[in-house]
């Protein structure tokens, strides 16, 4: 008889814990992160008795978690890469909307400027024509500053972002390491139980660092231990590593990441090793498109300048004194890497506009030659070495410029040469009296427009690189931006396609399904009825045999 109640009792017990879980499941269907869980039934130990074995009911062995591992990290690292590329392309369409779709764009105002320029042709000595065109070369100059300080802005929110990054980088780094604190204690405290709440926290809060930066997750013992690409350390058992948002050594102006290092302070990661999350996304998006766009705008606007300067200083103006510069802008700039271990100082010029290219470049010294590589594309330039003949200081000379070193350099140290930079923040109309508008040629009168008129030819003269005009110049801008963000749009869906297809799957193994465990509820329901019945009929029976003894 006491069989047959143990039975009913451990059944009862069984079908507690199974709605239990049942119900759990049901009130944390919306929850982020959570993991279907499912009750475990084992037969309790037979009892021998006259020769056979007789059960003695159910046991609840543990309530699972259901989870994938697989999945799980093939899931991590689809939406580490959908989150870099869906970032970059959130970031360039902001560029390609600003060069395409403004009324008012460098295009169009460039093309203005070069119409007013053909009325002074025209009528070379109308003082209001020539007013005029000063006028539209200060509309010029303030386009072509209100683009790059768009970009400039960019650039600026970039680090911005990238600082705030690294700080929930290092808040979601600790939380993890200190769930894996508790999860061990709770393992421990429990023989081995696990506390499944806490796995589902830890997972969701991986999953949101992995958006943030991919990490490669192993476990030991228990615990995740979390590093990035390239090996870095971010959490180690209870323990969590910090990052750093740094000023680059190449470039103080711009905010990469490092780690902190208990010998060696902040140590700098190179960026290319951060290539997933959104800050990957960041990186990129600064280092391929953002330099890019800014150094195809500075190239445009020295070669426009330089080029329109040439011309006009080959003319007369109207007093019959030679042309001067008519418009001033920023020249190249060097930026010593803080790491070199020298004062040597670069400082560069411009020799040619038209063989100026739109990037920077990395000049290092390996010792005993100089080394220079093309920072848009990695590929190395051959340059010519040379004396300066006004300082006689060494001279490096390389796509129009001239590069000339002060000092002894040590080896390994590298500098970063932007010939183009600040080209327009630093541009500006020189002239401001009409009359010094050297629209004639050598020994012409007011009335002569030769010079206007080679001025004017500066508008279809391939000036940009020996191969472009100057509007030719910006649509490849314009085009290449475009290109480049249908690219990133094409790209960001399929990855998010991906994630889907893959997140689809996690959830068939540890997403609740309602109707499924609706119908759990009943089976439960019942199992849980069907037990009291047993304990019922062992009372009744328990009764009749109480009353056939009084």
């Amino acid at each position: 008889m006491s069989s047959l109640i143990n039975s009913a009792m451990s059944g009862l017990s069984a079908a507690q814990a199974a709605l239990s879980t049942t119900g759990n499941n049901i009130s944390n269907y919306n929850v982020a992160g959570y993991s279907r869980q499912t009750a475990i039934l084992a037969q309790a130990q037979s009892t021998l008795n006259g020769g056979s074995y007789y059960g003695n009911g159910v046991t609840v062995t543990g309530v699972n978690r259901e989870y994938d591992a697989f999945i799980t990290a093939q899931l991590r690292g689809a939406s580490a890469q959908s989150s870099a590329t869906s970032t970059q392309y959130q970031q360039i369409s902001n560029i390609d909307n600003m060069l395409s779709t403004s009324s008012s764009n460098l295009s169009s105002t460039l093309q203005d400027f070069f119409t007013n320029l053909q009325n002074v042709v025209s009528n070379a000595d109308d003082p209001s024509a020539r007013q005029t065109l000063l006028g539209k070369a200060d509309g010029l100059v303030n386009q072509f500053q209100v683009t790059d300080q768009y970009l400039r802005s960019m650039d600026s929110s970039v680090n911005t972002s990238i600082s705030a990054s690294v700080d929930q980088i290092n808040g979601y780094a600790r939380q993890i390491a200190n769930l894996n604190q508790q999860i061990s204690k709770l393992t421990g405290a429990g023989a081995g139980a696990e506390p499944n709440g806490m796995l589902d926290q830890r997972d969701q809060l991986v999953n949101e660092l992995n958006k943030l930066v991919g990490v490669t997750v192993s476990q030991q013992d228990g615990s995740y231990n979390l590093s990035l690409a390239n090996g870095t350390s971010l959490v180690n058992g209870a323990n969590a590593s910090q990052l750093v948002a740094m000023a680059s050594s190449s470039d103080p102006s711009r905010t990469t990441v490092g780690y902190v290092d208990a010998k060696a302070g902040n140590v700098e990661i190179p960026e290319k090793l951060i290539a997933s999350g959104s800050l990957g996304g960041l990186l990129s998006f600064r280092s391929e498109n953002l330099d890019a766009a800014r150094n195809r705008l500075g190239q445009l606007a020295m070669t426009f300048a330089d080029s329109f300067n040439s011309q006009h200083k080959a003319g007369v103006d109207s007093n019959g004194d030679a042309g001067k510069d008519f418009f001033s802008f920023g020249g190249p700039t060097v930026i010593s890497n803080s790491k070199n271990s020298s004062a040597t100082t670069l400082s560069a010029q411009l020799k040619d506009s038209s063989a100026v290219q739109a990037t920077d470049y990395n000049v290092s010294y390996d010792g005993s030659n100089w080394n220079v590589t093309r920072l848009s594309d990695n590929t190395s330039v051959k340059a010519t070495a040379g004396t300066d003949p006004d300082s006689g200081q060494p001279t490096l000379s390389f796509d129009g410029l001239q590069v000339n070193i002060s000092g002894t350099p040590g080896a390994k140290d590298s500098f970063t040469v932007k010939p183009v930079a600040n080209a327009v923040v630093n541009m500006d109309v020189v002239i401001t009296d009409e009359a010094k508008i050297a629209a004639a040629a050598e020994a012409g009168g007011a009335s002569d427009n030769r010079n206007a008129q080679k001025l004017l030819d500066l508008q279809t003269k391939k000036v940009v690189n020996g191969n472009s005009t100057l509007s030719q110049a910006y649509a490849s801008l314009v085009s290449e931006v475009g290109n480049n963000t249908s690219a990133l749009k094409t790209t960001s869906a399929t990855q998010d396609n991906l994630v889907t297809q893959l997140s689809n799957r996690q959830q068939s193994v540890s997403g609740v399904n309602l109707d499924e465990e609706y119908g759990a509820l009943q089976q439960f329901q019942q199992y849980y009825m069907a037990n009291a019945q047993v304990l019922q009929t062992a009372s009744a029976i328990f009764n009749a045999l109480i009353g056939i003894r009084g």
